[in-house]
């Protein structure tokens, strides 16, 4: 069976000046560190939440997962300004459900 397309025109994009095996590395980085990321949101100073906000979404952004990214933007904004709300359990559960919708295709195509 033939390995699995990229699942959005992001990765597409992207597998077509990299390499379908190389954007399989990157999804598979991805897919190991974006939790690691939002467990990073739950602590630390307001600082680093912000610098992880960012982080995450461009790291989204580039996986094709736009709805992630801007999720991310929102909170990232909010971050940066020191009167803005902080990370709330909602925020956390909401990124963590839209995480394992896009996880799926994601995992399907670097397991490919």
């Amino acid at each position: 069976m033939p390995p699995l397309p990229p699942p959005n025109p992001a990765l597409a994009e992207l597998a077509a000046l990299l390499g379908a095996d190389n954007v399989r590395a990157l999804v598979a980085t991805f897919l190991r560190e974006f939790p690691e990321s939002m467990r990073g949101l739950g602590g630390g100073d307001r600082k680093n939440r912000h610098r992880l906000a960012h982080s995450m979404k461009s790291s989204a952004r580039v996986m094709g997962a736009m709805g992630l990214s801007q999720r991310m933007l929102a909170l990232e904004l909010r971050l940066a300004d020191a009167a803005g709300a902080d990370v709330t359990l909602e925020d956390r559960a909401a990124i963590a459900a839209e995480f394992a919708a896009i996880a799926v295709p994601l995992r399907a195509f670097a397991e490919g």
